[in-house]
């Protein structure tokens, strides 16, 4: 049985394979990851005993043929990377790709369906929005985790940030990871679910399982930030901080003596 006062969040990290199974039954493990799973069960009808009967099960199926790094015990510039390497350019790659089917479809089935105009005027808007998101990360808020770690791994201070503290940029980009949370739950309800109408072609049905893809990506994205990536580093800020400030007193203590 699983310990249901934790929260998904806190299982999602120390059993990846529960992910999949969070993805299934619609159960949020990164924005809304702090619920305690009890709660998650109760909101979904799902008992617990279901719900660990399918995490045992995905287990057993994931140890047999799946393998993926523990992210909870890698450096925090490891992570970072491994983001960008492969959910930011998924993102990129599959947003371009999306676009283009959107358009398509738009065009030939937008009479029939309006709703997907609205899709389409709601991906646009995700779509801008996780550019700049992506490239803030990219160009701030990464490279300056990676600096703080290197420099204390080298018993170094840590050097100032641009952006005052890594609690500014932390809280801008997990309020953004919410907004497009709820962008992308607005295009599964356009969808109906991502489920194709019997009539759809073979273009419309890409295009939904394209944005169900970008869902499914986006949830473990964000996950690995605001779960493990973004709270490390706020407390590696705040250790390094501590004992920067301690430094300083120890050394005007021993000038004081010297004196």
């Amino acid at each position: 049985m699983i310990d249901t006062t934790k929260s998904v969040a806190e299982y999602a990290i120390e059993n990846p394979s529960s992910k999949r199974v969070f993805e299934k039954l619609k159960i949020d493990y990164c924005c809304g990851g702090k619920m305690p799973l009890s709660e998650a069960c109760s909101n979904k009808n799902i008992s617990v005993e279901e719900l660990s009967g399918l995490l045992e099960t995905e287990e057993k199926r994931w140890m047999n043929v799946e393998s993926e790094p523990d992210h909870s015990t890698m450096s925090l510039a490891s992570l970072a990377d491994h983001i960008v390497r492969k959910h930011h350019v998924f993102t990129r790659d599959e947003n371009a790709r999306i676009a283009a089917l959107l358009e398509k479809v738009c065009s030939v089935h937008g009479a029939h369906n309006p709703k997907l105009y609205e899709i389409e005027m709601i991906f646009g808007s995700l779509r801008l929005e996780l550019e700049n998101h992506m490239l803030k990360e990219e160009r701030m808020l990464f490279p300056y985790i990676s600096l703080m770690e290197s420099s204390l791994a080298f018993g170094l201070a840590v050097p100032p940030a641009p952006f005052g503290t890594t609690r500014n940029p932390v809280r801008v980009m997990t309020s953004e990871h919410d907004a497009a949370g709820e962008q992308l739950r607005s295009i599964r309800e356009l969808s109906d679910d991502f489920q194709p109408p019997e009539w759809a072609c073979a273009t419309y049905r890409a295009l939904l399982e394209g944005l169900e893809g970008l869902e499914k990506d986006l949830f473990r994205h964000v996950h690995l930030e605001n779960n493990i990536l973004f709270p490390k580093a706020i407390d590696m800020e705040e250790k390094g901080e501590v004992s920067g400030a301690r430094a300083e007193q120890e050394a005007a203590c021993c000038h004081d003596r010297a004196a």
